[in-house]
């Protein structure tokens, strides 16, 4: 294994232009006294698109920090590129990242919004541009989404152990103005409208902006929802020299959204033996979309996100680049919650809780890179050495209903499913929590990657230190907690072996410490989330890119999960449970496939053994997995026409923490026709093409939302 006493000795060369490897750049295309003027070379830091064929693209910058071929690199990695987004005209991650293996949704698609989803069993963490993302921001922003399985601690320090999702913003275009406007139209009064434009400025072009802009208005089947979100992210980029680019960003997101809860079918508490549902609902004759939300009851998001980079080329061999953002956030949720039924004969009242709460937060965080590409003797070399350091500020402040006898659980009047009047308002309500916490993150790491025997040999190893604060404050006693630190040093092995030009087998070791800001609502602080990985796999990237598959199997030991209580009304409160920890163990295969001229496959499949130290399954997530996507390009016979199918699938699942009831498998179709004439495209796309009317997923015996129902959307862009 190589060590990191090469440190020195690349220090002592990185401000050399060794020359690449025959065949290869060490850093993009040198450029030459007969070049064109203002032809910029790529950073160690930027991926170059020209080689995605697809759906697929070939490099990653986020699993290294600097673009590397997936081939190289010893971890389960998928990138959906831009090309996805816009066939399957994606809101979400959701919308892409179900066509890949081991991901799920916990939370019901049809919300328009990413809903906790999993990787490998566990909420990943988000990243935007390698910084740590707080809040939530819309798919509009951004042209690459990179899925990252198993921990990336020493490239990201603060990682779930499921894995990580690093999207990448679009970027001011210094070469050409370019831009387009789009409008959808959808089921259920579903409105949208977009523009994106960027354009250089000035003779030698070293000014540029770009604009990205999005409304959406929308409405669907179930009672009182609606969700009205807006984003504009404007960017400015300004290159002094050849070497030097400097980036400034800022995105406002805002959504306001009906809080929207189970449909009629949750109401009765389930007990004892795993059942769907959906068979055990009152036997009602009630409308499909019947759900237990109150006209007045929303959940509001707003994210103000500023963000800066400089990224240096110092020499063919060595590129440096910081990078800084500042996020404020505030969810805002005012709500009425259906509870159990009052047992009568017919059951026909369900009791109902109130709660208003404010969720504030802050983040503030800074990166310093330096990356290397050198040779030494007869091997080629990347290096990356990185510091981050991280502030976080927030906030939970709830208020509740209460009866006049005091109950919070049974506190409006009661409502008759057969004949629901919503509006009621508690009689009297209480400050019932407030918190405060903060705490702050500083990393520093080291991972190289050697070359050996003409790149058939490929080592990776890496070390990083963390240093984690955090303190929390009860305002409603004024007690303040004891302020924690923990430091952590996490190492990462790895290796590749590459017997045929196309094939490369692979072996890592890693692991992750996840540091936790946040408190109880009593002001008791988490212990940090701590996770172990290893695994093995096998990429494919043959005939020219028409074949790309990735095979991997891991197990994984994590400790100190963070669950949500099983007591409704506790988790209400906002009270978490920290069990011991998980094990679990997967195989997972995706692959994208250009088979013949005009035709993309996506297929996603994966199979686990979800089982904690408690002896039950993880919560929501199934045993098998599998996502799907085909693509025609009909262009033989109708120019520029193309259609594609998709499919998604879980297997049974839990449905709360305790395993108490379980939720049948479903699989759901979609399709899209797509059509371009000239500078303008059509998509018409249907969700749920079978209509199909399932169990999507469950907090609880009480709360079990379901999937969206057949919808059509219809969208018109036109390119400038």
């Amino acid at each position: 294994m190589l060590g990191f006493g090469l440190l020195a000795a690349v220090l002592s060369v990185s401000a050399q232009s060794v020359p690449p490897v025959s065949g290869r750049s060490a850093a993009g295309t040198a450029s030459s006294p007969g070049a064109q003027e203002n032809v910029v070379q790529l950073s160690a830091f930027e991926v170059s698109t020209e080689k995605d064929k697809g759906y697929s693209s070939s490099q990653a910058v986020g699993a290294t920090r600097m673009a590397v071929p997936l081939a190289e690199i010893p971890q389960a990695i998928v990138v959906l590129n831009e090309a996805l987004i816009q066939d399957v005209q994606a809101m979400t991650i959701d919308d892409v990242a179900k066509f890949t293996s081991s991901f799920t949704r916990d939370g019901a698609p049809m919300e328009g919004v990413d809903h906790s989803p999993t990787i490998r069993g566990v909420s990943p963490t988000v990243f935007t541009d390698g910084l740590p993302e707080t809040g939530r921001l819309d798919l509009s922003v951004y042209n690459r989404i990179e899925i990252l399985k198993g921990p990336s601690a020493v490239i990201y320090g603060s990682t779930a152990s499921g894995g990580v999702i690093n999207r990448t913003t679009k970027k001011p275009d210094f070469a050409r103005r370019h831009g387009s406007i789009d409008f959808l139209i959808g089921s259920w009064d579903d409105y949208r409208a977009g523009i994106d434009y960027t354009q250089p400025l000035g003779q030698e072009k070293r000014f540029s902006y770009r604009v990205v802009a999005s409304y959406y208005d929308r409405k669907s089947w179930q009672d009182f929802f609606y969700d009205r979100k807006r984003v504009i992210a404007p960017m400015f980029g300004w290159r002094p020299t050849d070497r030097t680019t400097i980036l400034v960003q800022i995105q406002d997101y805002h959504d306001k959204s009906a809080k929207i809860w189970g449909e009629l079918f949750t109401l009765p508490p389930y007990t004892g033996t795993p059942s769907n549902p959906l068979r055990l609902s009152l036997g009602l004759d009630l409308p499909r979309g019947r759900t237990w939300a109150e006209p007045y009851s929303y959940n509001l998001e707003q994210n103000r996100r500023y963000s800066t980079s400089i990224d240096q080329k110092v020499s063919d061999t060595w590129s440096l680049r910081f990078t800084g953002s500042y996020t404020d956030y505030m969810n805002t949720e005012y709500t009425t919650i259906p509870r159990d039924m009052v047992v009568a004969t017919p059951v026909r009242l369900m009791q109902r809780s109130w709660r208003n709460a404010f969720n504030p937060a802050e983040s503030a965080v800074g990166a310093l890179d330096s990356a290397w590409k050198f040779n030494l003797g007869k091997t080629r070399h990347n290096l990356i050495a990185l510091a981050q350091y991280q502030e976080n500020k927030s906030g939970a402040t709830q208020y509740l209903g209460r009866s006049l006898t005091g109950n919070t659980t049974d506190v409006l009047a009661r409502l008759d499913i057969y004949n629901p009047v919503y509006g009621a308002q508690p009689p009297q309500t209480f400050l019932s929590s407030s918190t405060r916490s903060k705490g702050t993150n500083f990393g520093t790491a080291v991972q190289e990657q050697a070359y050996l025997f003409g790149d058939k040999l490929i080592l990776q190893a890496g070390v990083r230190y963390n240093r984690n604060t955090s303190q929390g404050t009860n305002a409603l006693t004024g007690v303040v907690g004891a302020k924690g630190a923990r430091t952590k040093t996490q190492p990462r092995y790895g290796v590749v072996y590459r017997p045929i030009a196309g094939v490369s087998l692979y072996v890592s070791r890693s692991g992750t410490f996840t540091p936790q800001y946040g408190t109880q609502p009593d002001g008791t602080p988490f212990r940090p989330v701590e996770s172990d990985q290893d695994e093995i796999g096998v990429k494919f990237e043959l005939l020219q890119g028409k074949v790309s598959a990735l095979i991997s199997h891991f197990k994984r030991d994590d400790k100190n999960l963070i669950i949500l209580d099983p007591d409704p009304a506790r988790a209400s409160l906002g009270f978490r449970l920290q069990i011991p920890g998980d094990k679990l163990s997967g195989s997972e295969i995706d692959l994208f496939l250009n088979p013949v001229d005009g035709v993309q496959v996506i297929i996603g499949a994966s199979k686990f053994s979800p089982q904690n130290l408690s002896g039950v399954l993880t919560r929501g997530i199934p045993r098998e997995m599998l996502g799907g996507l085909v693509k025609y390009d009909f262009s033989r016979w109708v120019k520029n026409l193309a259609a594609g199918v998709g499919y998604s699938y879980q297997a049974r699942r839990p449905g709360d923490a305790a395993n108490s009831f379980f939720l049948d498998s479903f699989g759901v179709w979609e399709a899209f026709v797509s059509y371009r004439r000239g500078a303008r495209r059509y998509n018409l796309k249907v969700d749920n093409l079978e209509d199909k009317y399932y169990a999507a997923s469950a907090v609880n015996r009480n709360v079990i939302k379901a999937g969206k129902l057949r919808g059509i959307t219809f969208r018109v862009t036109q390119e400038f």
